[in-house]
């Protein structure tokens, strides 16, 4: 089930890309906390947050709708 908006969705891929691209900037073992940008992307694009499901929010438009 679809439980990310449109507005989380453009959100998530934004920072997403931008923590992904801290790896080619930052130096040590900092660099890979920039790899948090992965599940980030992977949740923007298949529009579902297992964080959203536990805490039963959804921010996808078209789900809250239903009567």
């Amino acid at each position: 089930m679809k439980n990310v908006g449109r507005f989380d969705q453009m959100f998530r891929i934004v920072a997403g890309l931008a923590f992904l691209s801290l790896f080619f900037f930052l130096e040590g073992g900092y660099k890979y906390l920039s790899l948090i940008g992965i599940p980030l992307l992977y949740t923007a694009l298949t529009k579902q947050c297992l964080f959203y499901r536990i805490f039963g929010i959804n921010s996808c438009q078209l789900s809250s709708q239903k009567s």
